[in-house]
C-alpha cells in the first residue's frame, strides 16, 4: 500500500545521517519547520524570487550567446549554409545538454529533499556520484557523437559547405563534451542545494568567453579570424572547458552546506542507483521529445526547394528567438524544483503545493504576455538575428503562429521541472513521450506533408501540441500524486 503523503521520508541508507537529520530537526523553533539558510524566514513569493532571480539572468545569458553564434552565422559570406549548419548542430548540442541534464536532475532532486531535512552527507554524496555519472555518460556521447558527425549531417539533407560545416562544428564540441557534463551537472547539483547564485557567476564567465572567442576567431583580424563555423565552435569547446574548471572549484570549496570530497568520487553503487532511478525516466522523457523533435527537422529538410537550405536556417532562427519567451519560464522552472524539493524533505506538502501554484501563476503568465511582442513585431525580432532576404521573409511567420501558445509553453515548462523536483520523473517520461509521438508528430507532419503547408504547417503542428502537453501536465499536478514520490 502506497504510504501517505505524510508517512514519506527520504531514503537514507545511513543511519549516521538520520540521527545527523534528527538531532538538527530538534534544534529548530517548535511549530512549523522552515528552510534553512537565505530562504528562511522568507514569504513563498521571496523565496521564489530568490531563487529565480539569477537562473533567470543565467538563461538570459545563454540566449545571448546562443544568439549570437546565429547572428554571427546569419552573416558570414555563405550565410544559409553556416546558418543551416548550426541548427543541425544545434540540435545535437542540445541532445547533449539533455543527457548532462539526466544526471543532473537525478542529483538535484536528492539534493533538494536532503537539503531540506538536513542531511547534509545524504547530499554530498549524491553530488559525487551525479558527477562521477556524468563524465561517464559524457564520455559515451562525446565519442558517439564524433564518429557519426557525417552521417547526422547526411541524413538530415545538409551538403556542400553546410554539410562540412556541420561535421567540423560536431566534431570540434564533441571533443569536450564530458567537461560540459561536469559543468551542467555541477551547476544542477547546486541549485538543489539553493545556491542559484554559483552558477549564474560560473555561466557568465562561461558565456563572455565563449561569445569574445568565437567573434574573434570568425571577425578577429589577420590570422586570428577567419575561422568561420569552426571558430564559433571552438569558442563553445574553450567556454565548457573554462566552465568544468570553475564549477569543480567551487564545489571542492563547499556551498550551501554542499561540498565535493575526493572520496565522494569513488563508486556508489547505492547512491548511483538513486541518482539514476530519477534520472533514467528524465533521461527517457527528454530523449523521447529530442528525438521527435530531430524527425520534425527531418520534415522540415523534406519541405526545402530542392537545392536551398533556407528553410532550416529559418526554423532554428525561429526556435531560438522564441527562447526569448521561456527565459522566464525556465528560470521559474528551476525555483520550483529546488522548494518543491526542499519542502517535501521538511514534510510540509501544502507549501509545496503553494510553491508551485506561485511559479505557475508567474512563469506561464510573463510567457503568455512575452508572446505578444511575437504577434505584434516578428519582423523587427528576426532582424536581429540575420539580414539575409530569404531567411528575414521565411522565419517571421513561424514567430507569429507560435506567441499565442506561450502561456501552454510556460505550464509545461514550470510544471515539468516542479514535478522532477520532487522526484516524479517517471510520470513526467511517459506524459512527455505521449505528447511527443502520439500528439506532436503526427500534427507536424499532417499540416506539413498531406495538407501542403510547409514549414508553417510544422509550426501550427508544433504550437497545438504545446496546448495539448501544458494541458497534460496541469492535469499531472492537479492531481497531486507528486508528493508521495521517494527518491
Amino acid at each position: 500500500m502506497a504510504k501517505a503523503p505524510a508517512d514519506i521520508e527520504l531514503e537514507s541508507p545511513d543511519s549516521e545521517i538520520r540521527s545527523d537529520r534528527e538531532r538538527e530537526l530538534s534544534a529548530t523553533p517548535s511549530g512549523r519547520k522552515e528552510l534553512a539558510g537565505k530562504l528562511a524566514g522568507k514569504s513563498l513569493l521571496m523565496q521564489v524570487v530568490t531563487l529565480a532571480i539569477w537562473p533567470f539572468f543565467e538563461q538570459l545569458l545563454n540566449f545571448t550567446v546562443g544568439f549570437v553564434d546565429i547572428a554571427i552565422a546569419g552573416r558570414l559570406k555563405e550565410a544559409v549554409a553556416a546558418t543551416s549548419a548550426i541548427a543541425v548542430a544545434g540540435y545535437i548540442g542540445w541532445l547533449m545538454n539533455l543527457m548532462h541534464m539526466a544526471m543532473g536532475v537525478g542529483g538535484t532532486a536528492i539534493i533538494a529533499r536532503a537539503t531540506g531535512a538536513r542531511h547534509r552527507r545524504l547530499a554530498n554524496t549524491a553530488l559525487g556520484q551525479s558527477l562521477l555519472l556524468g563524465f561517464t555518460w559524457g564520455l559515451c556521447i562525446g565519442t558517439t557523437i564524433f564518429i557519426l558527425s557525417p552521417y547526422i549531417a547526411t541524413w538530415m539533407g545538409l551538403h556542400g559547405p553546410a554539410h562540412d560545416m556541420c561535421v567540423t562544428y560536431l566534431r570540434i564540441t564533441s571533443a569536450t563534451v564530458p567537461l560540459g557534463a561536469i559543468l551542467f551537472v555541477g551547476n544542477a547539483c547546486l541549485r538543489g542545494a539553493g545556491d542559484t547564485f554559483t552558477p549564474f557567476v560560473c555561466m557568465v564567465i562561461v558565456n563572455v568567453v565563449n561569445t569574445i572567442v568565437s567573434i574573434l576567431l570568425v571577425k578577429g583580424p589577420g590570422v586570428i579570424g577567419g575561422h568561420g563555423v569552426k571558430g564559433i565552435a571552438i569558442g563553445t569547446a574553450v567556454a565548457w572547458i573554462l566552465g568544468s574548471i570553475i564549477t569543480l572549484t567551487r564545489v571542492m570549496r563547499g556551498s550551501h552546506g554542499l561540498k565535493l570530497r575526493l572520496f565522494r568520487l569513488w563508486p556508489n553503487w547505492t547512491m548511483m542507483r538513486r541518482v539514476m532511478r530519477i534520472g533514467l525516466p528524465f533521461l527517457l522523457e527528454s530523449s523521447g521529445q529530442w528525438g521527435g523533435n530531430f524527425v520534425v527537422l527531418k520534415f522540415v529538410s523534406l519541405t526545402a526547394v530542392a537545392g536551398s537550405t533556407a528553410v532550416l536556417g529559418a526554423h532554428m532562427i525561429a526556435i531560438r528567438l522564441e527562447a526569448i519567451s521561456y527565459l522566464p519560464g525556465a528560470a521559474i522552472g528551476t525555483a520550483a524544483a529546488t522548494l518543491t524539493g526542499q519542502y517535501l524533505g521538511l514534510g510540509d506538502h501544502d507549501r509545496a503545493r503553494r510553491a508551485i501554484m506561485i511559479c505557475w501563476r508567474l512563469g506561464a503568465g510573463i510567457m503568455a504576455a512575452t508572446g505578444l511582442m511575437f504577434i505584434l513585431f516578428p519582423e523587427a525580432i528576426v532582424s536581429l538575428a540575420t539580414n539575409d532576404p530569404e531567411l528575414l521573409e521565411t522565419a517571421p511567420p513561424l514567430l507569429r503562429i507560435c506567441g499565442p501558445v506561450q502561456f501552454f509553453f510556460g505550464t509545461y515548462m514550470v510544471l515539468a521541472q516542479a514535478l522532477r523536483g520532487a522526484g516524479a520523473t517517471r510520470s513526467t517520461a511517459i506524459a512527455g513521450n505521449i505528447s511527443t509521438y502520439l500528439v506532436r508528430l503526427p500534427l507536424a507532419y499532417l499540416f506539413a506533408i498531406p495538407l501542403g503547408l510547409g514549414l508553417q504547417g510544422i509550426w501550427f503542428g508544433l504550437c497545438l501540441e504545446l496546448v495539448f502537453r501544458g494541458s497534460l501536465f496541469a492535469g499531472l499536478f492537479l492531481k497531486g500524486n507528486w508528493a508521495r514520490s521517494k527518491v
